[in-house]
């Protein structure tokens, strides 16, 4: 993967980092921020193509912006020409600290202290046997945190941030000592269009309905990274409140009061109940209607819809294209 790495991004230059009024850019609509868009060098362009694919899996497994994952990576290591990119595979300045049980890479490394005043250090940072595993460990580290407190990036999750400006400014002074930071970022996903790389998410709340028992979970993870949150039974209503669409076409569904889910889970088509009748029992159209002489008999098992409907007052349970039967018609 070193080989790779190096010759996708030999000849690529590192453009410092510069201020700007992110406020200007965080609402620029899509055709605004394509025609922004800076020109790629071909090794730029050949890094960010390989880049790309393992951050939308990367931040999909671990719910965080890909948009964000791929600045981090393009500042951290210098559109992977950086020596510890280079040598140990290792694209986001990842440290070596206590719990790291894995190969390390000893490098010089300038911090930052309180005042905005450079000092520097030799530091151990991870080694990483390929570059996809370099993109898990940065996801790891934002989902679960530091070993004092797992939820120390809370604040960058996708369920949490809103925008990734959210997330950049959260990582500044956490992530990065540099108190710039969430520029530096910002600057890399306005000028590069990173953003069409994150999955859409949408607030509307919904009425779905559930296909078969299962578990909700506390994230929109992976459901290797996350726990239980509540179950769900076949066929029950249920409220959507968030719903965060990915890159192939996966959804992640947030239930209201109970947790997430994959979309996958849900159906919008409310499902079909078995219900039998306790008599014979007329069909009726949506107006209240008798529509046949022909009565249902008594004890005939009818599908219908899993919600009653009201009809001039009485409540009807619906069991085909304009086709109703009384509640009362059938077996409590």
């Amino acid at each position: 993967m070193k080989k790779i790495i190096t010759s996708l991004v030999a000849a690529a230059i590192f453009v410092a980092a510069t201020p700007f009024n992110v406020s200007q850019i965080a609402l620029a609509d899509s055709a605004s921020s394509k025609s922004k868009t800076a020109l790629l060098t071909d090794q730029q362009e050949e890094f960010l193509d390989v880049a790309a694919v393992q951050a939308e899996k990367s931040a999909k497994k671990y719910g965080v912006y890909p948009s964000v994952m791929l600045a981090q990576a393009i500042v951290e290591s210098n559109w992977g020409q950086s020596e510890l990119a280079v040598n140990a595979n290792n694209l986001f300045g990842m440290k070596a600290n206590d719990t790291w049980t894995g190969d390390k890479y000893a490098k010089k490394t300038r911090e930052e202290d309180a005042n905005g005043n450079s000092y520097y250090i030799t530091a151990d940072f991870r080694k990483y046997a390929t570059f996809n595993d370099s993109f898990n460990d940065n996801g790891t580290k934002l989902r679960h945190g530091i070993s004092t407190d797992p939820l120390f990036y809370q604040k960058t999750w996708i369920e949490n941030a809103p925008t990734f400006h959210d997330v950049t400014k959260a990582l500044t002074g956490t992530y990065a000592t540099a108190h710039d930071y969430y520029q530096t970022l910002d600057k890399r996903i306005v000028d590069y269009d990173l953003t069409k790389y994150d999955p859409q998410i949408s607030n509307a709340k919904i009425t779905y309905y559930v296909k078969k028992n299962g578990p909700t979970y506390q994230w929109p993870t992976d459901h290797t990274e996350t726990d239980k949150a509540s179950t769900v039974t076949s066929k029950q209503k249920v409220t959507v409140t968030k719903t965060i669409t990915y890159y192939n076409a996966t959804q992640r569904m947030y239930i209201s009061g109970q947790g997430w889910i994959n979309g996958s889970c849900l159906t919008k088509k409310q499902p079909k109940v078995s219900r039998k009748l306790q008599h014979n029992a007329r069909v009726y159209n949506k107006k209240g209607k008798v529509i046949s002489k022909k009565k249902l008999k008594k004890g005939t098992k009818v599908n219908t819809e899993s919600n009653l409907t009201k009809i001039s007052g009485k409540k009807f349970y619906k069991i085909g294209k304009n086709k109703y039967v009384k509640k009362t018609a059938f077996v409590k």
